[in-house]
Order: C-alpha cells, then sequence, then structure tokens
C-alpha cells in the first residue's frame, strides 16, 4: 500500500473523533431535540455512504472503498454519540429537582471533586467555594425523592472547602438554574453547613492522607511559596497556592502547570519507562506497571473527568514521545477523545478538554517538525525540542484561549521553554516525596528539599516574565476574537512553509517590534504628567489612587481581584501608598489587596470603626504626620468590637492576616479626622466612632467610609457604597458640595437625588464592571447627573480614567479614549 493511503488510515479516526465531538456538543448545549436531530442526519448519510461502499467494492475502487469506510464509520459514531447526547441532555431537562427552582430542599449528595474557591469573594468578602457532587436524593418536609444528576454548589465556610471527593452530606440548599449547559441539572446555593453522612471510602481516605502528608512534608522542606505551589504542579492540590504565585502563573501562561494535566502523566510514565528499560524489563511488564501508575495518579489526584481526560491526553503523548512517529499517535489521540467522550460527555463543552486535546495535537502535528527544522539550522536537540513543543502548544491553543479570555500572553513560550526542563524534574521528585511522606516523613522532607533550586528557578521565571510591561494584551474575546485568531494563526502557520513569506514575516515582526515593544515597555504619556486621580477599570468594584507626591499614592479600594489593581498600580508607577483606604468589607471592595501590596511599601491599612479585631493603629501618626482631628486607639476599637458587631467575616480576617504578614499597621477613621499628605488633606465625613451593637453585611455598606479630598484639580467626594440612609446623614451632617464624585455603590438606585443634587458635581466617576448583572449604573442616576450638567466618566465604557488639570481647567483621560470634563 502506499505511503500516502498509509496516512489516509492513520488519521481514519480523526474525522471520526470530531464527528462524535461535534455531535455531542449539539446534544449537550442546544438540546436534545437538535441531538437526536443530528443522529438521524448522520443515520441517513451513513444509508448514502453504505450505498457508495457497495458500488466501490463491486467497481474495484480502493480509494473510494477507503473514504466510504471512513465516513460510514464517522457517521455511525456521530449518530450514535448524538442520540447518546440526546438521551441524557432530556434526562436533565425532566429532572425533578428541576421544579424546585427558587426553593429550598433538603440535599443528600456526593461529593465529586475538591472544592474549587470561587475568584471573587462572597458578599462581605467571605470566600466562596465551587463543590461538584452528584445528587442522590432531595426533599422537603415529609416527602423525599431520590434521583441522580450531576449538581453544583455554590456554598461559604471552611466546612466545606474540607470536604474530599467521596464524601456524602446531606445540606439544604436553594435551587436556580445551572450557569452552563454542561448536563448539569441544577445550581444549589447552600444556607447552612453539610452534615457528614458515613465515611469516606478507603481509597479516597487513602488519597486525602497522601495529599495532605505532602502538603506537610512541603511546607517543612520548602519556602512558604514553593511550598504551596509543589502540591499543585504533583497533584493538583491548589488549596495552599497563594495569589500571588496565581497571578504570576496566570500571566506568563504557566497557569496549565498548577492543576492535573497531560504533562504530569507524560513525566511519571516516561520516567517509569525510561526506568523499567533501565532494568531490562519485558514489554508486558513495562506497560502492567505503567497502568499501575496511571491508576494510582488518577486516584491520587481525584477520579474526576478533568484527571480522566489528563491521564489519556499523557498516555497518548508518551506513545508519540516513544515511537516518534506520528501515524501512530493520531489514532491513538481519536480513540481517546472517543473514549472520554462516552465516558463523560460533558467534557465536550469544557474548555480544559479542548485545550488539552489542542495542545497535544500540537504536539504531535507540529512540535517534531518545527523540532527538525530548528536542528537543521544549527540548534542543538534539546533546545529545539523544547521551543518546538512550547510554540506547538501555544499556536494551536491560542484561538482557544482568545476566545474564552480575551487575553493572549506574549511571553508564555519563552516562560513554558524556560521552566521545561525543571518542571519534569519537580514532578518526579515530588511523586517520589509523596510516597515517602505516607511511611516516613523525615526521608519525605530531604527529597523534597532537593527541589529547592528547580521549585526557586520555576517561581523565579514566573515572577520575572510576569512582571515584564505588556507581558499579556487584550483583544476581542468570544467567538468573533477566536475565529479572528484561528483564521490569523493558519495564515502565518501555512506562510512560514516557504522561505520568502517567513523573511517577510520576520521583517514585519522586527517592524512591528520597534514600534509597539517601545510603547509596551515605558508606555508614554500614562500616566499623564501631573495626574491627580486615578480610577482603575478593576471589574464590578471600586479601586482609586490619589496622588500625594512622585510614586506616591493614597489608595482607596483594591476591587474583587488582585490582578486589575495590580496592573493599574503598576501603570500608574505607584511604589509606595500612604494610605490603603478599605472602606468597607465587602468583596468587591477588599479582595484585591495582596495585589496592591505587590511590589509597593504601605504605611497603613485604615478601615471604618468595628471592621478590625484588635489593630495596631497608634503607628498611623509618626508614619505620616498626617492625622489631626482625634486620637485613634486601636487598643479601644478591638475591645469594642466583637463577634455580635457582625461586620467581621472571612475577607476582614484576610485582610488582617495579609497585614500581619507584611507589618502593616491597621488603624480605624471616624467623622473629624483629617489627614494631610502636602497639598493633599482628606477629611473624613463618616461614618462615625460609635459601632452599633449590630451591623449585618446587608448594612455594611452604609457604614462605608466617606472622605472628601482637597487636592489641585479641585475638592473630590468618595463615597464608598453608602445608601440612602447615610446619604442624608452625611448630607445634613457635611457639607458635601465637590468637583468630583465617585458616585456611590456603582450608580446604584440606592443613590437619592437630592445627594446628587447637594454635591452638584462637574464630574462623576463610575466605577463598574462590563455587563454586570447588577444593572450597574442605573439609567435614573445617569440621567440625573446628565441633567445636572456632569460629565460622566465610567470603567465599564472607558477604561482606567485619569483625571489631571486644575479646577478651572478639570480634563479625564481613559485608557480606551479621551473625554473632557468643564467647569
Amino acid at each position: 500500500m502506499a505511503e500516502s493511503e498509509r496516512q489516509v488510515l492513520d488519521m481514519r479516526l480523526v474525522p471520526a473523533a470530531l464527528g462524535c465531538w461535534v455531535a455531542t456538543i449539539v446534544a449537550v448545549s442546544v438540546g436534545w431535540l437538535a441531538g437526536l436531530m443530528l443522529a438521524v442526519g448522520a443515520v441517513v448519510v451513513a444509508i448514502g455512504l453504505w450505498v457508495v461502499l457497495l458500488w466501490a467494492i463491486a467497481h474495484k475502487r480502493e480509494r473510494w472503498r477507503v473514504l466510504a469506510v471512513a465516513g460510514l464509520a464517522t457517521m455511525l459514531l456521530a449518530a450514535g454519540f448524538g442520540a447518546a447526547g440526546a438521551w441524557r441532555e432530556h434526562h436533565v431537562q425532566s429532572h425533578p429537582l428541576r421544579e424546585s427552582f427558587g426553593r429550598s430542599v433538603t440535599v443528600l449528595a456526593v461529593v465529586t471533586d475538591d472544592a474549587k474557591p470561587m475568584r471573587a469573594g462572597g458578599f462581605g468578602g467571605q470566600r466562596r467555594w465551587i463543590v461538584h457532587a452528584g445528587l442522590r436524593e432531595f426533599g422537603g418536609g415529609a416527602s423525599t425523592m431520590r434521583a441522580g444528576g450531576a449538581v453544583v454548589v455554590l456554598a461559604s465556610g471552611d466546612e466545606w472547602a474540607d470536604l474530599s471527593p467521596g464524601q456524602v452530606i446531606r445540606f439544604r440548599a436553594r435551587v436556580s438554574e445551572p450557569n452552563r449547559a454542561d448536563l448539569t441539572v441544577a445550581t444549589l446555593n447552600a444556607v447552612a453547613d453539610p452534615e457528614l453522612v458515613g465515611t469516606l471510602p478507603w481509597w479516597q481516605r487513602l488519597a486525602a492522607d497522601v495529599r495532605a502528608d505532602l502538603v506537610e512534608a512541603s511546607g517543612r522542606a520548602l519556602p512558604p511559596a514553593a511550598a504551596g505551589l509543589l502540591p499543585a504542579l504533583v497533584v493538583g492540590d491548589t488549596a495552599e497556592l497563594s495569589d500571588d504565585v496565581r497571578d504570576a502563573f496566570d500571566i506568563a501562561g504557566l497557569q496549565h502547570l498548577c492543576v492535573v494535566s497531560g504533562a504530569n502523566f507524560t513525566i511519571l510514565l516516561s520516567a517509569l519507562l525510561a526506568l523499567t528499560r533501565l532494568l531490562t524489563a519485558g514489554p508486558r511488564t513495562s506497560a502492567a506497571a505503567a497502568a499501575g501508575v496511571v491508576i494510582l495518579f488518577v486516584v491520587l489526584a481525584r477520579p474526576d473527568p478533568s484527571v480522566l481526560r489528563a491521564a489519556a491526553m499523557g498516555s497518548v503523548t508518551v506513545l508519540a514521545l516513544l515511537t516518534g512517529r506520528r501515524k501512530q499517535a493520531l489514532p491513538a489521540l481519536g480513540a481517546a477523545v472517543i473514549g472520554l467522550l462516552g465516558v463523560a460527555p460533558q467534557l465536550a463543552v469544557s474548555a480544559g478538554f479542548a485545550l488539552s486535546v489542542l495542545a497535544t495535537a500540537g504536539l504531535i502535528l507540529l512540535a517534531p517538525s518545527w523540532a527538525d527544522w530548528l536542528r537543521a539550522r544549527g540548534w542543538w536537540r534539546a533546545p529545539a525540542e523544547i521551543v518546538a513543543v512550547s510554540a506547538g502548544a501555544f499556536v494551536v491553543t491560542l484561538p482557544l484561549m482568545v476566545a474564552l479570555s480575551g487575553r493572549v500572553s506574549l511571553v508564555a513560550i519563552i516562560a513554558n521553554a524556560l521552566v521545561a526542563p525543571v518542571v519534569g524534574l519537580i514532578t518526579v521528585i515530588g511523586a517520589v516525596g509523596a510516597v515517602l511522606a505516607c511511611v516516613w516523613d523525615d526521608a519525605a522532607v530531604w527529597v523534597l528539599w532537593c527541589a529547592r533550586p528547580p521549585m526557586w528557578w520555576l517561581l523565579s521565571v514566573a515572577d520575572r516574565t510576569a512582571a515584564v510591561p505588556g507581558a499579556t494584551v487584550t483583544v476581542q474575546s468570544g467567538l468573533t476574537g477566536g475565529l479572528v485568531a484561528a483564521a490569523i494563526v493558519v495564515i502565518i502557520v501555512a506562510a512560514l512553509r516557504w522561505s520568502k513569506t517567513r523573511r517577510l514575516l520576520a521583517a514585519g515582526a522586527l517592524g512591528v517590534s520597534v514600534v509597539l515593544v517601545p510603547v509596551r515597555l515605558w508606555q508614554p504619556g500614562w500616566p499623564p504628567d501631573g495626574w491627580v486621580l486615578a480610577m482603575c477599570d478593576v471589574g464590578q468594584g471600586d479601586g482609586l489612587a490619589l496622588s500625594v507626591g512622585p510614586g506616591a499614592a493614597v489608595v482607596i479600594d483594591t476591587g474583587p481581584d488582585p490582578r486589575p489593581i495590580r496592573r493599574c498600580l503598576d501603570r500608574l508607577r505607584i511604589t509606595h501608598i500612604r494610605l490603603l483606604v478599605l472602606t468597607h468589607p465587602h468583596a468587591d471592595h477588599i479582595d484585591g489587596l495582596s495585589g496592591a501590596l505587590r511590589g509597593r511599601t504601605v504605611d497603613a491599612i485604615p478601615t471604618a470603626p468595628g471592621e478590625i479585631r484588635g489593630g495596631t493603629v497608634d503607628a498611623i501618626a509618626m508614619a505620616t504626620g498626617a492625622l489631626r482631628g482625634g486620637t485613634v486607639d486601636g487598643t479601644a476599637a478591638a475591645q469594642r468590637h466583637s463577634p455580635g458587631h457582625g461586620t467581621d467575616s472571612g475577607g476582614v480576617e484576610r485582610v488582617v492576616e495579609i497585614a500581619k504578614s507584611a507589618r502593616i499597621p491597621l488603624m480605624e477613621l471616624h467623622a473629624g479626622h483629617v489627614l494631610t499628605f502636602g497639598a493633599v488633606e482628606l477629611a473624613v465625613f463618616a461614618p462615625s466612632r460609635e459601632v452599633p451593637s449590630s451591623v449585618g453585611l446587608d448594612e455594611a455598606n452604609d457604614r462605608s467610609l466617606v472622605l472628601k479630598a482637597h487636592t489641585a484639580v479641585g475638592t473630590i467626594l468618595f463615597t464608598g457604597d453608602i445608601e440612602t440612609a447615610a446619604q442624608s446623614r452625611v448630607l445634613r451632617d457635611n457639607d458635601i458640595r465637590a468637583d468630583i464624585l465617585k458616585v456611590p455603590h456603582h450608580g446604584s438606585r440606592t443613590t437619592t437625588p437630592e445627594f446628587l443634587r447637594a454635591v452638584r458635581p462637574r464630574l462623576a466617576l463610575i466605577s463598574a464592571g462590563t455587563d454586570n448583572t447588577f444593572g450597574h449604573p442605573h439609567p435614573t442616576i445617569t440621567a440625573a447627573l446628565d441633567t445636572l450638567g456632569a460629565t460622566i466618566a465610567r470603567t465599564d465604557r472607558h477604561g482606567d480614567v485619569i483625571v489631571l488639570g486644575t479646577s478651572a481647567d478639570l480634563r479625564t483621560v481613559t485608557s480606551r479614549r479621551q473625554t473632557g470634563a468643564g467647569p
């Protein structure tokens, strides 16, 4: 048989896998009826191909026979997967739990995965968790119904974080529609802590013990950042992974290392097979050992669909590396896709599944030829293969990453190439340490201590590449952005096949770099000279910076995520924060604290009275020499505060913990305090010094710090999230007339017309997230501001907003477009 025909036969499972994938996507995401119609259509096409096959056999048309067989197999598989997906989707749509949307029920379920922290914290800054579970029964009152199905639980509290897969729990929850079409029956918003039912299966207890022992041994052997990262690299345990490390890995394009991926299995299986070859073991022994390691690692890393996916992709990658022949790896990849979709059809709509398949395909199809091309031009084999693998995985996954996030990491290839030599070493050392930690703690610590040098290199590369200005660029996300990125990738990869186009592309890239690199590195014109106030685009939250000198600022709130506030302050070149004011303890104002602190010195963190337990605040007077109008007594504040006061939460406790670890003094501010920073004066208008006997999280908005600043551009009123009652008190007790207003509560309709008329701002600043679900800012508020003649600047439309000029010539510059504000 000719080589071309062998290549067709070797790729026959690729269209079959794609057909199964598409059929499952249609059934799961569009609906069971669409999946059933697709299955019927595939059967009709299969009948036509059967006729073609009979004709080809009768007329001895070999090529037509091969194509007909491949097409027939593809259509039959697609029909089967479409029908199976339609049946499962119909089962989900008709599930009896869906009749309870909007009501509370008691649920019995088995946890199927470790709790994952939500990126943005819950109400009041309390950490919220996502827990995947399998439903067993549910009911309310005397009626209980047994039913299966996948559910997603949204919950708060450490009790949920401590759950292990396999644990049966009973809890009460409010039922709502699932957020995604992925065969999830419902989303359950837990309203009570879980009650444990029974005990964990023995293998899950063993896995939990091994993971806990690995975390403990890592903490003894490694520095804090490395100790939190190692379990994530080895078994996907991110519980101790710090936000700073997580952010650096995201920016550097290394986030795939922090989850169980095909790379983990590839490394472990490669190391095992190398050992079996060294011991001259036979093929059967090697295969049995590899299968045992895969099973053991799946149990240890949790046998959920994502880990099964990683096991399959890693096994395919090992096959490609061992054989060095794509014709054997491609059918294996196709078979892995078909098998995984048969076991877990919800993977069809999983971004992680798509990224794994694409990355593996890139390694098989692109990396070998690219490595050969580099070696032909004088590269050594090892660096050529490392760069080719990193580039191949980046290129094929780029369109999907653009569609999902709208961001492109410009340092991903170099970062992955730089860390590639140590990732395998760290994984093997960590795996050996995990095994030893079960039987001999001290030996595990000695082994894990050997990971210090490679861990230092990995963390250094992530930190340095993430700190490069312009490390990521923002592009259009969604389907359109993904399709445009895919078209660009295809054109470039095709063009690289010819030397003339390679020269043209190289010249174009050099020219663009000469223009854009200086712009991205030095960002000329940003921030504008003489800027006074910056409103950072932190999404649905607040984050502002008031300039008080070269490289110094008073920062007011930090938004819900460390990354946006960190990038904004970096661009503003702020290295010293005189005060980092947290107006009130809600997640959209305090959860970004670690990002604001990173790489900067901070004099103090002030909050409203009653929010901090045990603050050490007298140091602020000495640190800034700025406070007058009353004394600040942290001891008294701590004595006044008690659990019954209600504003304390997981978020506030994290603030205290972060401040303590960074040795930043905490302080309380209340009405009557005045602080000066050179020519800038800050007067505190609210809240009062008295702490109510009970302050619930629902009332925390009205306990926001309200500040009035006197600056070169006029007066600025910072209002936190105060609502109607607090606005009336502030209006009654103070002169709130201001040139610039930070509109309360992201433009919520809880702002009164009387308050806006009393301020009568020339410039209104609204910080809100794009397409936020709260409807902020409310049209009545923007209409009222328009009526008052105020210019409105909004982060959801304008991005970062800079205010500069003078009180007579007030101007704004934004990161997306320019606008102006007149007197």
